[in-house]
């Protein structure tokens, strides 16, 4: 698809350029009513396309870049999320009430809203309570270490935020491009076309608007 919109861009901004400022085939359009206010029509769809290309690039570019940094942000927070996981497991091993609080039990969810709620339960119970706070400190864990668990988690959270508002983004500015596109491929065909008939037998000509001529 990208090779396509790239392709049309290039071949028919040469071909609306061409017809329109060189003189010898400006005139030979106009025989077939490519008059320059219909010229001026197909320039304008020519830059709204190629403008909200570059625009859904940009955007695209700038949601990768946010899926990259949530998932750099996701790897961060685990780093310290799962040995306090472990820890906990360990110093309430034989306490179901916190087993239960603090989501201790099973595999640790992969869809990212999962992760958080399993990682939220943890430091926010913890957090909240000092009969917990003290079991882990027992095992070095103090509040200050959970805390920055915390704040990594918090961290994921705006992160996701911010990769779902550029997903947001890129798609509205795809829709936008593919509309854009939709409506250049439809006046540049029919241009092609005519200017097939118009500069019928004169092959220099129908180079300059990018046809080429079977030999």
């Amino acid at each position: 698809m990208s090779k396509f919109i790239d392709e049309l861009i290039s071949k028919s901004g040469v071909a609306i350029n061409n017809g329109k400022n060189q003189p010898a085939l400006a005139a030979l359009l106009l025989e077939y009513g490519y008059t320059p206010e219909r010229m001026a029509v197909g320039e304008s769809l020519w830059s709204t396309a190629n403008s909200l290309n570059k625009t859904q690039q940009k955007e695209n570019g700038e949601q990768l870049a946010a899926t990259e940094t949530l998932n750099k942000s996701i790897e961060a927070a685990n780093a310290v999320y799962i040995p306090h996981l472990k820890v906990a497991r360990i110093a309430f091993r034989d306490d179901i009430k916190y087993w239960t609080q603090l989501a201790l039990k099973g595999k640790r969810k992969q869809s990212i809203s999962g992760w958080l709620g399993q990682t939220n339960v943890l430091y926010t119970n913890l957090l909240n309570d000092e009969n917990a706070l003290g079991k882990m400190s027992e095992f070095g864990q103090t509040r200050e270490k959970l805390e920055v668990g915390h704040q990594l988690v918090t961290k994921v959270e705006e992160n996701l935020a911010t990769r779902k508002k550029e997903m947001g983004e890129a798609q509205d500015a795809t829709k936008a491009r593919d509309k854009a596109i939709d409506d250049l491929q439809d006046w540049y065909s029919d241009y092609i076309e005519i200017a097939r008939l118009a500069l019928a037998g004169q092959p220099q000509y129908l180079e300059m608007m990018g046809i080429i001529s079977p030999s």
